[in-house]
């Protein structure tokens, strides 16, 4: 196998710029298709695993109670 040969199979794995402008309008249509709000996917999780849910949600309020003031005191003495 030489250069010309490499060069030739290398170029079949690149796609050309306008190829690669279909799959990037491709995948952002996709992305948009599927974009949820952040409630709607905090429902969604409720609604198949409630205890799941529950616990992140508490998990979140006792890191927000606990680090805010920790944060506080350390940008004190920083």
């Amino acid at each position: 196998m030489n250069d010309a040969e490499i060069m030739s199979l290398w170029s079949g794995l690149e796609p050309s710029a306008r190829r690669r402008a279909r799959i990037e309008t491709r995948v952002f249509e996709w992305l948009d298709a599927s974009e949820t709000s952040f409630a709607a996917e905090w429902l969604g999780l409720l609604k198949m695993q409630p205890v799941a849910g529950l616990a992140y949600a508490a998990v979140g309020a006792l890191a927000l109670v606990l680090l805010t003031p920790v944060g506080w005191m350390v940008s004190l003495l920083v």
